[in-house]
């Protein structure tokens, strides 16, 4: 594809001839040989950058301020009153189940521990002036915490040269530390498997003297393959005096969730949740964030009112968020920008669920009456482009987006802690979608020294 007046972020005069000199078919095969020797299986299978995007150091405040204040207003919008929260946040079919069959709200925790990952975009020069802007909210299984810590230790060990000129945040270190906050022992629900990412992240809880456990309770009712999962267990989740306990004698302290969960997900093992929400043992990362999750946080984060309410001032995220709304009601405004939006499904993730262009019209005129109010409408945004060369790919320009991860500990209404644990991103030339699904490939993010 051709993109039409997007700001192309170049290299600085200092990082420029490192970059260029690793720019060819001899670094591609060093970084492909590393991946193909580590012990981390499938990590060579998706495209990636032999390449880092360099972030200046100075821009990395306003990367933190801006998800701060996004932070603050999604934690500070769960922890309103049950009947204030359900008149704010628009209804949804995963909305609706997580609080009336669910009862995340009855049983909402005091405290709550855990993670996002913000996807963003940097349009324009990286300064002040320019804050990233928010493209939407991952809060329970999303991908790339780990394998940013993995991309960017490959990359430094084969350019020395950069290790001195960069600072390359720690994604995996700062969730495990994150995690430690509630204990030493988490218990990590998997499905039948697990990926590299999950993988390497339990190697990083074991360096840090962490015990992560990955386990698919015996309720999913799935066939583990011990010989290609050999670190999975499949043990009971039993819920005596209303703590976990998994197998026998395994008493977490914490518990997390590995994969992003559809409705269908949480309808087929209703009692299993329903008891992790009631339990007395925490989750990190809790399902309650999934109200947050929704696109329609989209809309309310669009809303003067009530980023004044929870941030103090209307002005503050005013240039991070992108005007969103409901298509409900404004099917003839949206087919006469068309161009311009772009539509989302308030429970898609993975960008299965987005629609623009001509593709966008089709769509809506396939979507029932009584089902519009799960659509939203944002403001297209016009993303970076960035020079990459990939291990499965050639070199190229590509739009790209940028992932943010970070960890939270709320209580009492107010951050006990916060941290931009980490920073990836991802790249195409193929469409307006930068999901690796669609064609794009992972990027490295490194903060570069000074600039």
């Amino acid at each position: 594809m051709k993109f039409k007046k997007y700001f192309h972020e170049s290299p600085s005069r200092h990082s420029h001839p490192i970059l260029k000199e690793y720019d060819n078919p001899d670094h591609k095969i060093n970084i492909w040989n590393t991946f193909v020797d580590s012990e981390l299986d499938g990590v060579h299978h998706d495209d990636f950058s032999i390449l880092p995007r360099l972030i200046p150091e100075s821009y990395f405040p306003v990367i933190e301020k801006t998800c701060r204040d996004i932070t603050t207003f999604l934690l500070k919008l769960i922890s309103l009153p049950e009947e204030e929260v359900k008149a704010l946040i628009p209804e949804g079919p995963v909305r609706n189940y997580l609080i009336n069959e669910l009862h995340v709200l009855k049983h909402r925790p005091n405290r709550m521990t855990g993670s996002f990952r913000f996807d963003m975009a940097i349009v324009g020069r990286p300064d002040a002036s320019r804050p990233p802007q928010l493209l939407e909210v991952n809060e329970i299984g999303f991908d790339g915490l780990a394998r940013s810590t993995y991309f960017q230790n490959t990359l430094l060990s084969h350019m020395p040269e950069l290790k001195t000129k960069v600072i390359a945040l720690d994604t995996a270190a700062a969730e495990i530390k994150n995690m430690n906050r509630l204990g030493k022992k988490i218990v990590r629900l998997q499905y039948d498997c697990y990926n590299w990412d999950e993988q390497f992240l339990r190697m990083t809880a074991e360096k840090m003297g962490s015990d992560l456990h990955l386990v698919s309770p015996t309720q999913y009712k799935t066939r583990v393959n011990a010989k290609d999962f050999p670190l999975l267990e499949k043990l009971p989740f039993t819920f005596p005096a209303g703590k976990l306990l998994v197998g026998e004698n395994l008493k977490p302290d914490a518990m997390n969730m590995s994969f992003a969960y559809t409705l269908s997900d949480l309808k087929r093992d209703k009692q299993l949740y329903a008891d992790m929400v009631a339990s007395k043992t925490p989750q990190y990362g809790p399902l309650i964030t999934g109200l947050v999750a929704s696109k329609n946080i989209l809309i309310l984060l669009s809303d003067e009112t009530l980023r004044k309410r929870f941030l103090g001032s209307s002005d503050k995220l005013k240039d991070s968020i992108l005007p969103a709304f409901p298509l409900k009601g404004n099917i003839q405004r949206v087919k006469s920008n068309s161009s311009s939006v772009v539509i989302k499904h308030a429970d898609g993730f993975g960008g299965a669920q987005v629609f623009m262009d001509q593709q966008m019209l089709k769509e809506i005129a396939k979507i029932p009456t009584h089902r519009l109010h799960e659509w939203v409408v944002q403001k297209k945004t016009k993303l970076n482009m960035l020079s990459v060369n990939g291990i499965l790919s050639r070199r190229k320009r590509a739009i790209s987006d940028l992932g943010v991860f970070v960890q939270y500990d709320w209580q009492d209404g107010k951050l006990k802690h916060f941290e931009v644990g980490g920073l990836m991103c991802r790249a195409t030339n193929r469409s307006l979608k930068v999901n690796v699904s669609s064609g794009g490939l992972q990027v490295a993010v490194m903060l570069e020294r000074g600039i």
